[in-house]
């Protein structure tokens, strides 16, 4: 990193670091309920944020594709 920048640029806060899991998250489900893809077709992280994002898109929809 450059000498001249502060460190808070290397480490983002928690909140952003939430939203960013969270965008992921949603991203990620919303990928897999389009292409309707069950959660278990991914590896377990990638399934994990499918699972989580899938309950912020459509909550009766998550339990469908967690299954």
């Amino acid at each position: 990193m450059r000498e001249d920048m502060p460190d808070v640029v290397e480490v983002p806060a928690g909140r952003s670091r939430l939203l960013s899991r969270l965008y992921r998250d949603v991203g990620l489900a919303a990928i897999a309920a389009e292409l309707n893809l069950p959660a278990a077709a991914f590896e377990a992280e990638i399934s994990e944020a499918v699972e989580r994002g899938l309950r912020y898109l459509a909550p009766q929809r998550a339990l469908d594709l967690a299954s």
